[in-house]
């Protein structure tokens, strides 16, 4: 059976709901009641309090649920790529406060950015970016979880620049967490000229999406399986991924591949057509 987990970022608008929203203690339930899944990836913005009494009472949810903790996407932490020496080390020390989080939920990795908006080739922005990651690195064998990067712009949406943070940090507890979906395109322009020079001669921009999970894929952790809009036959008309599959798995991937839905539509019937279409393609295989 392919290992499919649920992305919380997939079910964002529930959780930033003003009037009612989805409470973080109650996603592993609504995860297997509503989906079928039985492995989450959680956010943290979407937690209510990082105390030992809350993660306990997650865990629990999660426990009573049937559902695997697997994950977590961290944002709000600054900018690691700062040129700014004392906002750096702020965005370090923002990160380190969520690896006693993971070590007490049992997560296997959780992700930060790498900042850089607006910096994407930007060489002294990288170096400063490899050394933030060199002390988290070391932090995360300290808590035995992995820190993960994400294609995740900034930095990160030139998938060379993830690689070399990764190879020259050189740890076993850094990795990458590809996602089928945040790569430069027509859509973000600006990003998309920043990382062209960057392209080797033969690869086209449309194509950047497919060389950049092959850079990555040898690295995963985890995988963000995004997904938009589908078509009378359940594929994704956006993104081949049927494609993107195949290049992480034949890297040797063997995690969660994390559903993270992040179209126009409803959640559940793009949760349920993401899950699908993955579950064909996986089993397939």
């Amino acid at each position: 059976m392919p290992k499919i987990s649920l992305a919380g970022w997939s079910l964002h608008r529930r959780f930033l709901n003003q009037e009612s929203p989805l409470k973080l203690l109650d996603f592993p339930r609504v995860a297997k009641d509503e989906f079928g899944i039985d492995a989450i990836e959680l956010n943290n913005v979407f937690f209510e309090s990082t105390e030992e009494a809350y993660l306990s009472q997650l865990k629990q949810a999660a426990a009573e649920a049937g559902v695997a903790l697997v994950g977590m996407a961290v944002d709000r932490t600054g900018d690691p790529s700062s040129l700014d020496e004392s906002q750096r080390k702020e965005s370090v020390a923002a990160a380190r406060q969520w690896f006693p989080v993971a070590k007490s939920l049992g997560l296997p990795f959780f992700r930060i950015n790498t900042g850089g908006h607006g910096r994407e080739s930007d060489p002294e922005s990288l170096k400063r970016c490899i050394e933030s990651f060199k002390e988290l690195a070391r932090e995360a064998e300290d808590y035995g979880v992995k820190l993960v990067i994400e294609n995740h712009w900034g930095i990160s949406a030139n998938p060379l620049n993830i690689v070399r943070i990764v190879e020259e940090v050189g740890s076993p507890y850094l990795g990458t967490l590809p996602d089928f979906g945040n790569f430069p395109d027509e859509r973000r322009p600006e990003v998309l000229e920043a990382v062209k020079p960057a392209l080797p001669e033969g690869v086209a921009p449309e194509e950047l999406r497919y060389w950049g999970l092959e850079l990555m894929a040898p690295y995963a952790v985890g995988v963000h399986a995004k997904m938009y809009e589908f078509d009378e036959r359940g594929n994704d008309t956006r993104i081949d991924v049927a494609r993107c599959v195949e290049i992480i798995r034949g890297a040797g991937f063997d995690g969660y591949w994390g559903i993270e839905f992040e179209g126009a539509g409803d959640d559940h019937e793009g949760v349920v057509k993401s899950k699908e279409l993955l579950e064909r393609l996986l089993g397939a295989a």
